[in-house]
């Protein structure tokens, strides 16, 4: 009885403390675990079963359009109500959801629907709800989908479970580009495995009927801290059962209560950019070498706290198509000695000489204003004085960083830029508006054109780009996602979707000893 009742008072007073009620759809958490204490055994060991309802955050007064929205918890929650074509999984595949397939022949792409989908409400999804909702994403400049249709030219109707799109240029990886949720051409109800709903008066999500996959966990309560902070002592407390923080966020979180923390593949590429038309820079063999001097590796476990994947491509390193390539280059002294030579360098015990004897020094410009990019910057310039290489770093203000790559004054600079989930090159293709390196090269735009016509492998372009290396890729920030501890694995997630595949999510029992 003492114990039961100091778990009431535990309670009490972590509800004093986050500033909010506590209810689990009517029943409250405390009185759900004293339901629960079972004894089983000499070591008295007491055993919560797996619960039928979690909490995650939902903001009803704000945008609740899955198209348009902007806030980072009404589009992740949203991706529950109203389901996607397609969701990518951490290795970039594509696993359909509400389309049963995807034809690619050139700049022809036919989308075909499964059959039988239904939203909330009993009435049928068809093909004209799925180009009502392409149209909706292309009318808003600010959906965070807007970049998926980008290389969209057209799409029509064809049939009821037939949507024929027409892309401006090939792309092989188009069907990635597909996670956009679809609405009800006419009406607000949803096409996910779940649906609003109301219990004692309070708003939650419950299965959709109609889904073709039923959901595990029964209710999902929908909280709305009054802030970021609000939103941490809650999570804290145990008021929240989940609460996840983006690739370019902070990387350190701190909590009250026993937890679970899963890393989710970002797509924000830390990268270093290279002035290729400064003396020694403008050298792509150069350049290839130095790239393979940093300490990728270290820096993600160092600095970046190992919440991210080192790469030394563009692209995703998780990318199922990008598997087999070497990230990070091991030299031996000799070997990087020998390299040097032949490049017509010289190596010595303290620096890395050109030609004509003089030290390699360069700047590396970075933004004050991020104290991540400040650290990953001074560990990149750490790793290169391993290799003799001296690096001066300028810290300055955005704004300044800002004109200073647009004007091209600089050696390097070290940014950060969301790729999605296709071959991205706009960071070195000629007349791109963010090549500030002045980086040219029709081999390395052909060896692209090849590859999202599909007739040229991601590995034979990684290929060409380390011939030509125009710039230096570091790392893939990760986000993370926080969850109670007896919150199972989120399956198939990414920044594309936090919660990932959320049929598939249980909850545990909760063992607890005496």
């Amino acid at each position: 009885m003492k114990r039961h009742l100091s778990i009431i008072l535990m309670v009490l007073l972590a509800c004093s403390m986050a500033g909010c009620e506590n209810a689990d759809y009517g029943i409250s958490r405390a009185e759900n675990q004293l339901g629960a204490y079972s004894n089983t055994g000499e070591e008295e060991k007491q055993v919560l079963p797996a619960r039928d309802h979690i909490s995650m955050v939902y903001y009803e007064d704000m945008d609740c359009n899955p198209l348009t929205t902007t806030n980072s918890e009404n589009h992740e929650l949203l991706k529950l109500v109203y389901s996607p074509l397609i969701r990518l999984n951490g290795a970039l595949v594509a696993e359909y959801v509400l389309a049963e397939g995807v034809e690619a022949a050139g700049t022809e792409v036919k989308i075909t629907l499964r059959s039988g989908l239904l939203f909330s409400d009993g009435s049928p999804l068809t093909a004209s709800d799925v180009a009502a909702s392409f149209k909706t994403v292309r009318a808003s400049a600010d959906s965070p989908y807007a970049a998926r249709l980008a290389n969209v030219k057209s799409f029509s109707v064809i049939d009821e479970r037939t949507l024929a799109v027409t892309l401006k240029e090939p792309d092989a990886d188009f069907i990635n580009c597909l996670d956009i949720p679809v609405m009800q051409q006419k009406g607000s109800a949803g096409c996910g495995p779940y649906q609003f709903s109301e219990m004692n008066g309070k708003r939650v999500l419950i299965p959709n009927p109609y889904y073709f996959i039923q959901p595990q966990i029964s209710v999902i309560e929908l909280k709305k801290p009054a802030d970021e902070q609000e939103r941490q002592n809650m999570f804290s407390v145990g008021l929240l059962d989940v609460y996840f923080t983006p690739a370019e966020s902070s990387l350190v979180f701190s909590s009250g209560k026993d937890y679970r923390v899963q890393t989710y593949p970002g797509d924000n590429l830390l990268y270093l950019g290279v002035n290729c038309r400064n003396g020694v820079l403008s050298r792509a063999e150069i350049r290839a070498f130095l790239n393979t001097l940093i300490e990728r590796e270290k820096i993600t476990d160092t600095v970046l706290l190992g919440q991210a994947q080192e790469t030394a491509y563009p692209f995703q390193p998780a990318w199922y198509k990008a598997e087999g390539l070497t990230q990070e280059k091991a030299w031996t002294d000799l070997e990087k000695k020998e390299q040097a030579a032949a490049l017509g360098l010289n190596l010595t015990e303290n620096s890395l000489q050109d030609e004509n004897g003089a030290q390699l020094a360069f700047t590396l410009l970075v933004a004050e204003e991020s104290a991540v990019q400040r650290d990953v910057a001074q560990a990149v310039a750490d790793s290169l004085a391993l290799s003799g290489i001296k690096i001066s770093l300028e810290k300055v203000s955005r704004a300044e960083y800002n004109t200073r790559l647009a004007a091209g004054q600089f050696d390097l600079y070290l940014g950060e830029v969301k790729t999605g989930r296709t071959l991205n090159t706009a960071l070195y293709a000629a007349g791109s508006g963010i090549n500030y390196g002045g980086f040219a090269s029709e081999e390395l735009e052909g060896a692209a054109a090849q590859y999202r016509t599909g007739s040229l492998s991601l590995t034979e372009y990684a290929a060409v780009f380390d011939r030509y290396t125009p710039l230096f890729p570091l790392a893939y920030r990760q986000g993370v996602l926080f969850a109670a501890s007896d919150i199972g694995t989120f399956q198939s997630t990414g920044t594309w979707a936090l919660y990932g595949d959320i049929t598939k999510l249980t909850t545990l029992e909760t063992e607890i000893k005496s």
